[in-house]
């Protein structure tokens, strides 16, 4: 629901967060939020188990209400905190969406939960609320796409600030205040890209680039709404003094609503970058059609974009010595892919890193340019991004290639439910018995019933 043309930004924005009606959003998009949701409650497990302990901790010390559940550690602490950390501990598994926003699932399906438990809300709300700041998000990304790929996402807060708006209740004009002093809150802003991707220093929290700090971002979000309810008066229409580097056209209105959410949400099937899973299908198209044996592997060869090539980037490690630099080693997951390992936990165990079989494969993967993808990725054509999987056997190359558009988690390729469900259940096992996941996982699949998401907390 649009406010009135002669209105500022910042207000039509508000106007939309705060009155569009739970009907007027597609089915579809909610059932990918949902789908979004069910992935990202797994995965935080898993980032829980490997990076919680410290934020945990930290957690406990500074205290305060119980509002929401703390994932993977079962303590409830303050919704605000809660949404910062379980915002963070989903984002650093690199197993998180990528869709239009730069990896905001977290934040998004984060922010969401905890302040709906800190109202009671239900599913419903919930999921109408996540889905409402997915979208505006993807706005804010696109309108940003003149100057790609020096990609703001500023915006963050704000989207966060705008789902804690919806489901504390607030009318229009308090939801534009809680979006203009999000906007204001430090820092202002925060650019990642170019040859931001190359370097190799790999943050907690985030990508090695440190463009998306969610911890930071969600919990400034419901700091926002919070404060704005307690009666802090900010700036007027902030969002509106910085629209400079914006298309404003693309940011306050919406074409196709909603299609940000129910056609280009991308999922991941490996915990990989998600523009080097083509190569990756392509590796396991092989291994599936081939029946290659990993052990009698004696060449590795993957053509991916440019952004896969820079030997001293981030994304570039043929040896990880640790959990930080696996999850973002392209060589690791093709090794791990081609022994057919399920995504997981189970990539990332000391064992598994010091297993000499899987440090051979690693090492083995050579990573050369395709021209046509890092064409198709510099020009923001991401369905035609492609990547080639050349793997010598026995003196034999088996080769195989796949775009994007074919390869599973795309808007064009959803990941079927089969592999949604053992995403979860590997995603949770080192933290929650079979039986429990399998529950918890029942009652996430029928969100939209439940009347309060504290019923999930508990499972939780």
């Amino acid at each position: 629901m649009s406010a009135a043309p002669s209105q500022s930004v910042t207000r039509r924005l508000a106007a939309e967060i705060a009155e569009t009606r739970i009907e007027a959003i597609p089915p579809a998009a909610l059932a990918a939020m949902q789908r979004l949701l069910i992935d990202h409650v797994g995965i935080t497990y898993m980032g829980a188990a490997f990076t919680g302990r410290a934020l945990f901790s930290y957690a406990r010390e500074l205290g305060g209400r119980g509002e929401a559940v703390l994932i993977g550690d079962g303590v409830r602490a303050p919704a605000e905190l809660a949404a910062g950390i379980n915002s963070q501990t989903c984002r650093n598994t690199d197993f998180e969406e990528t869709g239009p926003g730069t990896h905001v699932g977290p934040l998004c399906v984060h922010t969401a939960l905890a302040v709906g438990q800190r109202v009671g809300a239900s599913g419903r709300a919930v999921l109408a609320a996540a889905t409402l700041g997915y979208a505006l998000c993807a706005r804010f990304h696109f309108a940003r796409l003149k100057d790609w790929p020096r990609t703001s996402i500023v915006h963050h807060r704000t989207v966060a600030a705008a789902i804690s708006a919806r489901l504390l209740g607030y009318d229009a004009t308090k939801t534009a205040e809680v979006l203009s002093l999000a906007w204001e809150l430090p820092p202002r802003t925060h650019q990642a890209g170019g040859a931001a991707f190359i370097h190799k220093r790999i943050s907690s929290l985030g990508l090695g680039s440190g463009i998306a700090a969610p911890l930071v971002g969600a919990r400034m979000g419901v700091q926002a709404a919070t404060m704005v309810g307690h009666g802090f008066v900010s700036v007027g229409d902030e969002i509106d003094h910085h629209l400079e580097a914006y298309d404003r056209t693309i940011l306050v209105e919406d074409p196709i609503p909603f299609h940000h959410v129910d056609g280009e949400m991308e999922l991941k099937p490996w915990v990989a970058s998600r523009h080097s899973q083509c190569g990756l299908q392509a590796i396991a198209n092989l291994v599936r059609e081939q029946a290659i044996d990993p052990h009698r592997v004696s060449a590795i060869r993957l053509h991916l974009s440019n952004m896969y090539t820079a030997q001293q980037g981030w994304l570039f490690e043929p040896a990880p010595a640790n959990y930080w630099e696996a999850i973002y080693s392209t060589q690791w997951a093709a090794a791990m892919v081609l022994q057919d390992v399920p995504a997981g936990p189970k990539w990332f165990t000391p064992a598994r890193l010091a297993d000499p079989l899987t440090r051979k494969l690693a090492a083995m993967v050579e990573i050369v340019e395709d021209p046509e993808s890092s064409k198709a990725y510099w020009g923001v054509n991401w369905l035609d991004i492609r990547g080639t999987a050349e793997i010598t056997v026995g003196g034999k190359v088996h080769r195989a290639r796949c775009t994007m558009r074919e390869t599973y988690g795309s808007p064009r390729m959803d990941m079927t439910e089969a592999m949604v469900e053992q995403k979860f259940l590997e995603s949770t096992s080192t933290t929650l018995p079979t039986d429990r996941a399998r529950r918890l996982l029942a009652l996430l699949r029928r969100l939209e019933e439940i009347r309060d998401v504290n019923e999930i907390a508990a499972a939780m």
